[in-house]
């Protein structure tokens, strides 16, 4: 666990260096790039990290053997066969240390893209993709890691709202893992507008589910992958706290919608994301495979947050300018700039304790993640690498032995 709990203290000290003062792009690529390096360290130099650890190496071992005269390996995507046989030619190497070592690039690259590109704060961005599990992700759902990592590279498709190049960059990410198909009807619910007919339909589409999941999945199950079928997956859900931080984000987008008077089409593409990650973290309350769809509009969220504090701020501070505004009456320059002066404090620190409490809780989701469950969500801990250095251990401190 100490290693990522370094790794946040790091990254707050790269915000401290780089996302302070005046901000400009050199700053937030510096600090992106930066932070992702870290990340990359972290999961390159792992051993035995992720509960498909042991599923990938033995896969990327098996694959070796026969070079390219054989293009399939299980029901894994051929993108990613081709990918564990292109790294087997360039290295000459079948040691799992180096497929990990250049797989671990491929699901940072997206992520860091989205960050540097649209975020409105990096800090809160990368601090979120680490406490949101996302990063975790990547060390365990190799394949659809790598899917939603090509998916990122969609965003700016999805926002303007140009369906043919979105397409393309989901059939390329589907070359990797056939869930991110998932993202096709997800283009489609983003062009309705937020509002409470909107919101109804999601409530509606979560009670249809709950009432038709167990038909649904044994018809669909008869067909396709029916090695789910009784499986844990489908007769388990997942915990509810793993749920409840992402339902907050959620919730607080709904009051978003109704706060802000006029949303930006990034604004309301974003929300609709947060609203389908929270279908999905409802749905994997009931039946644990759903989990996998969650993470794909989860990524965004790293986006959503800073677009809505940064919408919340904007239309806190036009409230607050109308009310003081009123409250002083019709008055001269001086009076109008004192208005203004106050708004803006006011605005400032109302919107820096919210900030606060989003990040502070985001932290307290990741330590549960890493506390509750007996080797951290994901199959985390303990960390250890594969180059023989050895990371103390205090792992002891915070579990008592009644980890889930």
């Amino acid at each position: 666990m100490l290693v990522y709990l370094v790794n946040i203290l790091l990254i707050i000290v790269w915000a401290l260096v780089f996302c302070t003062g005046k901000r400009t792009k050199l700053k937030k690529y510096l600090f992106v790039g930066i932070c992702f390096l870290q990340l990359y360290l972290i999961s390159a130099f792992r051993m035995g990290i992720g509960n498909d650890y042991s599923m990938y190496v033995i896969g990327y071992f098996g694959m070796s053997i026969d070079g390219f005269s054989k293009l399939s390996y299980n029901d894994w995507e051929i993108g990613f066969i081709v990918l564990n046989k292109l790294i087997n030619a360039i290295t000459h190497s079948a040691r799992p240390f180096t497929f990990i070592m250049i797989s671990s690039v491929f699901p940072l690259i997206g992520p860091a893209f989205l960050i540097s590109k649209y975020s409105k704060n990096a800090f809160i961005s990368v601090f979120l993709y680490v406490n949101l599990y996302l990063f975790y992700l990547d060390m365990n759902f190799i394949r659809q890691a790598i899917a939603m990592s090509i998916i990122c590279f969609a965003y700016g498709f999805l926002k303007d709202k140009k369906f043919w190049r979105f397409i393309l960059i989901v059939a390329v990410a589907a070359l990797f893992h056939l869930t991110v198909l998932y993202m096709i009807p997800v283009f489609l619910v983003c062009l309705l507008k937020v509002n409470t007919r909107t919101l109804l339909l999601y409530l509606f589409g979560l009670l249809f589910y709950y009432i038709l999941s167990d038909g649904l999945l044994t018809i669909v199950l008869s067909k396709f992958h029916s090695e789910y079928s009784g499986s844990v997956f489908i007769e388990n859900g997942v915990f509810f706290y793993y749920a409840f931080y992402p339902l907050l984000i959620c919730a607080a987008m709904v009051f978003l919608s109704y706060y802000v008077k006029n949303l930006t089409p990034a604004m309301q593409t974003l929300i609709h994301l947060t609203l389908m990650m929270g279908f999905w973290q409802i749905v994997m309350t009931k039946h644990a495979l759903f989990e996998r769809f969650s993470y794909y509009t989860m990524i965004f969220v790293i986006l959503a947050v800073p677009e809505a504090i940064n919408a919340f701020s904007g239309q806190l501070r036009e409230n607050l300018t109308r009310k003081y505004a009123k409250m002083y009456g019709k008055s001269d320059e001086d009076k109008s700039r004192a208005v203004e002066a106050k708004a803006v404090s006011v605005t400032g620190k109302i919107v820096s304790t919210v900030t606060a409490v989003i990040l502070v809780l985001a932290f307290v989701y990741n330590m549960v993640g890493l506390i509750v469950p007996e080797k951290g969500v994901h199959g985390v801990l303990p960390y250890e690498t594969g180059i023989g250095i050895d990371i103390p251990s205090i792992d002891g401190l915070f579990k008592s032995g009644n980890s889930v």
